[in-house]
């Protein structure tokens, strides 16, 4: 149902028999006792179908300028990711696997969009148990999801230096902190770090990647960690249908910093980062920034591009009827131009669950998001959502989960033609 005032839109989507399944396994006690090296398969999946009030195809609600969306009722896309496993133990209790992960992604609600994208998310071979006084001391190389960190509520990969590459990882340095050090490639892929397909017309490219990470350091309130990358872009160009230009090679660094606090039921994480340059996304792939207007034949310089983000992720189960998971997040990003070189960024958002019982639940999911760029007008979307749940437990993060959504967005006038240009364009 879409509500239309005056010039401000506004819009409502409902989901129906939509199905999320995380992190589960399937392995089969013959095919095991058949072959004692352990096949393994692994997945995770998305999928749901969505109308607006008036039987039309769904669209989402994410904010112009922004880099995430409140999730719940708000994707439109069936993902899945497969993953094969082949591990090796010998009698000294060293493991060797092999990895390979494949993934899935369809529209689900726009009719001439019925274009499923795959790809090779993951293709790699890690060690372990080498050495007696360190088993989980590991040894890779390949093309793998590495260092990837997620505030689920929005599904933001916020740190994610997955790629080609090799390395390194859980190097003990005294009784807790650990080290990893790798030499990534990026990776070229036509799925983001959440799963969507790359938008059209706007570059990707590879970089090289020095990364450094030290973690788990006991600091009496929690744990905390740092990572310190140098990165190298060669440079490169780009044949687009809106014209053919090239972009500068650059050099970059980045620093962030993690302090995680578990308690009971749950868990807060804080995150902050700077980067510049080649290394200023925190991921192993140079990608377009936001608000960036490029000009054919003109090249493109990332030299002075550079990025803040400070982000609280916090997830609790308080007691077995109510759980709850929230985020803040502010970001400043110069996306190097001469002009409305400068965006603002604020997310502020909470997913309250109320359970009736063990499998019954109702979701609720809450989303601000403002946004600006300098020299040009700024704006805000609320995103509401209400579920009523099936899952196996009481937890926030029961999976699998079955849902049925309402879910109702606004926004300021100056979004308009902005947000589900599908509908509202």
């Amino acid at each position: 149902m879409y509500f239309i005032k005056n010039k401000s839109i506004r819009g409502c989507s409902i989901l129906i028999f939509s199905l999320i399944v995380s992190v589960f396994l399937f392995q089969s006690e013959d095919i095991q006792a058949q072959n004692a090296d352990n096949f393994g398969f692994y997945g995770y999946l998305r999928s749901g179908f969505g109308v607006d009030g008036e039987g039309g195809p769904q669209d989402v609600f994410k904010a112009y300028n922004s880099e995430a969306k409140y999730r719940l009722g708000n994707e439109a896309e069936a993902y899945i990711e497969t993953l094969f496993r082949y591990t090796i133990e010998d009698e000294n209790k060293a493991k060797f696997e092999t990895n390979l992960r494949l993934a899935f992604v369809t529209p689900t609600s726009k009719s001439n969009d019925f274009v499923t994208t795959t790809s090779v998310r993951e293709a790699y071979v890690r060690a372990n148990g080498l050495f007696k006084k360190n088993k989980n001391l590991a040894f890779w190389a390949g093309q793998r999801f590495y260092d990837r960190h997620d505030a689920h509520l929005i599904d933001f990969w916020y740190r994610d230096m997955s790629g080609f590459g090799g390395g390194v990882e859980n190097v003990k340095l005294g009784k807790a902190a650990k080290l990893s050090f790798a030499f990534l490639g990026g990776s070229i892929d036509e799925l983001s770090s959440n799963g969507n397909v790359q938008p059209e017309n706007q570059f990707s490219f590879n970089k090289t990647t020095l990364d450094l990470s030290i973690y788990d350091i006991e600091i009496g309130f929690g744990s905390i960690g740092f990572t310190l990358d140098f990165s190298n872009f060669k440079g490169d160009s780009i044949v687009s249908e809106n014209g053919n230009y090239s972009v500068e090679s650059s050099n970059g660094f980045s620093i962030g910093v993690f302090h995680e606090l578990p308690f009971t039921s749950g868990r807060n994480r804080i995150n902050v980062f700077y980067g510049s340059g080649a290394a200023e996304n925190y991921k192993a792939t140079i990608q377009q920034p936001m608000g960036m207007s490029i000009e054919a034949v003109v090249p493109v310089s990332i030299e002075s591009m550079s990025r803040f983000r400070a982000l609280n992720d916090f997830q609790i189960d308080f007691n077995p009827k109510f759980s709850m998971m929230a985020l803040v997040l502010y970001q400043k990003l110069d996306n190097g131009q001469d002009m409305n070189n400068e965006l603002d960024w604020l997310s502020i958002g909470f997913r309250p669950s109320y359970h009736f019982g063990r499998y019954f639940s109702l979701v609720g999911d809450f989303g601000f998001d403002y946004t600006s760029q300098s020299g040009l007008e700024d704006g805000s979307l609320l995103k509401m959502t209400i579920a009523p749940q099936i899952s196996p437990l009481n937890k926030i993060l029961s999976r699998p989960a079955i849902r049925a959504y309402v879910t109702y967005a606004f926004w300021t006038d100056s979004y308009i033609g902005k947000i589900a240009t599908y509908f509202f364009s």
